[in-house]
């Protein structure tokens, strides 16, 4: 060493992180083997370099919990931080373009077999599947929402994209349990796929699979009949209600016609208030007539276009074993209703008109 020259600083062994807690959750991962199944069972065709395939999904999905939204975002979550990358047992973060490689690598069979990783995974940790159907309702929202996209990505294609102004991509379709907070299943289809039963069947399908609802024994239909699916206006046609109630399920949705519910809430004369302000409920006097008995209420909302003007679109149909829920109108000006009971198997749903929120109990 010269006279003049600096000594070599040592090896830094501590790093600053952003993600803390996610640290922790890591080295707990890590130290029970979260990943092995992963590591013995997805096979991807490529060389290794400095990093495995295995190694590099394992950093997109560390980079998605710290998150990031698209592979290029790597760059600024996982790879800047080295004491995430060692809390999972990483050797680095590779390139984005590197990643975004090892993705287009993948064939159907490495596809299927993540699947299938993911898959166990749920059935090992998801809160869902220990759900206690007898001590309440499994509520299951389904959703269609758009991925817009460029005209050149694939499986993109011209549909509706909602508000985007982009007007090609994919749609995304998923199964969503509200109590946990948890996604049961998606599915990544072309961008003109639109609210059919077929894609309701793709979803119960596997929500049946993973929820083991399959099958006709005593014992699977007591817990569909403690399943609620909650639809929006889009999926309100009665062939997908009715097929749902057929299966024993419960359903809580919105009437997708707009022409058919003014003419269910026309007979009505009476309204009752709700506990949201101006917004008004009454149950319908000539239901529909679906699968199964269910009780139906129309919802009005004022007009936000036209003042003093008010907006009858929406007709909730709530499926429900047989019997219909008791509601309690009180007698004082003013004042919501609120339910005071349920049916023999029912749970509290309600919908409103114009949005995709729902209330549960405690209004």
């Amino acid at each position: 060493m010269g006279e003049h020259s600096s000594p070599r600083p040592p090896q830094r062994k501590w790093y600053d992180s952003g993600h803390a807690s996610l640290c922790l959750l890591g080295d707990y991962l890590r130290r029970t083997g979260f990943f092995q199944s992963l590591e013995e069972q997805v096979k991807l065709p490529q060389k290794v370099r400095q990093y495995t395939p295995v190694q590099k999904l394992e950093m997109i999905f560390v980079s998605l919990l710290a998150g990031a939204k698209t592979v290029y975002q790597t760059g600024t979550t996982l790879r800047v931080d080295p004491a995430l990358q060692a809390a999972f047992g990483l050797p680095g973060c590779a390139e984005q373009s590197v990643l975004a490689d090892t993705l287009n690598a993948a064939t159907e069979a490495a596809v299927a077999a993540l699947r299938q990783v993911v898959e166990a995974s749920f059935g090992q940790y998801s809160e869902v599947r220990r759900h206690d159907y007898g001590q309440a309702v499994l509520v299951l929202d389904v959703d269609l929402s758009p991925l817009p996209t460029s005209k050149r990505a694939e499986g993109a294609t011209r549909g509706y994209m909602g508000r985007c102004r982009s007007k090609t991509g994919r749609k995304l379709v998923r199964v969503r349990a509200a109590q946990y907070q948890e996604t049961l299943w998606e599915e990544v289809l072309p961008g003109n796929t639109v609210e059919t039963l077929a894609v309701v069947q793709q979803a119960v399908a596997a929500v049946e699979r993973l929820l083991e609802l399959a099958g006709d024994s005593p014992e699977v239909q007591a817990k569909r009949a403690r399943v609620e699916f909650r639809l929006d206006s889009g999926w309100g046609s009665e062939e997908i209600i009715n097929w749902l109630l057929t299966r024993g399920y419960q359903v809580t949705g919105k009437f997708k016609s707009t022409s058919r519910v003014q003419k269910l809430v026309r007979p009505i004369t009476a309204w009752e208030p709700t506990a949201s302000p101006g917004r008004e409920v009454a149950r319908v006097p000539a239901p529909v007539t679906l699968a199964r008995p269910c009780a139906q209420y129309a919802v009005r909302t004022p007009s936000k276009d036209k003042p003093g003007a008010t907006t009858r679109r929406c007709c909730s149909p709530v499926g429900r074993s047989s019997g219909c829920q008791r509601w309690s109108s009180t007698t004082t000006p003013g004042r919501a209703w609120r339910p005071i009971s349920k049916a023999t198997s029912g749970a509290w749903g309600w919908g409103c008109c114009g949005s995709t929120s729902w209330r549960r109990s405690g209004w």
